[in-house]
């Protein structure tokens, strides 16, 4: 009986870790420090309150409905103005889509258009992983990266979550 618990629970251990590892768990996030070229351009929603709120998590389901309709093209993505993990329970966010620009789509009701400017220095990381694992690794990456190279963060930080390619997460110098 104890053969056959000890089997099944290092199945089911290795199962956990063969997934987490799919989802990207086990990658580093490639952190730089840089000057943007050009502005990022959202579609979206501006939020702020209870990041428990019940208004809060439909933005971002809005969004991706939008994006699988067709009705907005961009990779999903947020602003957040302050920092989603020292802030507690109060979020400042703008969520929605990055798009290319503010003049070729037009938006839904309730959606208006939001700039990240050109020209700013950031601390960028991006990994190769599936958004449900990354945000920790890239947050985490930019807050050691920061501290390493004395670095003062601001508190606006750029998630793009698109759905080829890497994961980022912008974090504005002071």
């Amino acid at each position: 009986m104890n053969r056959w618990f000890l089997l099944l629970s290092l199945a089911v251990i290795a199962t956990v870790a063969g997934i987490y590892a799919y989802l990207g768990g086990f990658t580093t996030a490639e952190v730089e420090l840089l000057t943007t070229k050009e502005p990022i351009f959202l579609a979206g929603r501006y939020f702020q309150g209870r990041a428990d709120s019940k208004d809060f998590g439909p933005l971002f389901r809005q969004a991706h409905q939008l994006q699988e309709s067709g009705q907005l093209r961009g990779d999903l993505g947020n602003v957040y103005y302050n920092d989603p993990e020292a802030a507690g329970d109060t979020v400042k966010a703008f969520v929605g889509l990055i798009v290319a620009d503010t003049t070729s789509q037009t938006l839904p009701t309730g959606y208006r258009y939001s700039t990240f400017s050109g020209g700013q220095r950031v601390v960028r990381a991006r990994v190769q992983a599936s958004y449900m694992v990354a945000p920790d690794k890239l947050y985490s990456g930019i807050k050691h990266f920061a501290e390493q190279e004395k670095i003062k963060l601001g508190k606006v930080y750029v998630e793009r979550f698109p759905a080829q390619g890497p994961v980022e997460v912008l974090a504005l110098v002071k």
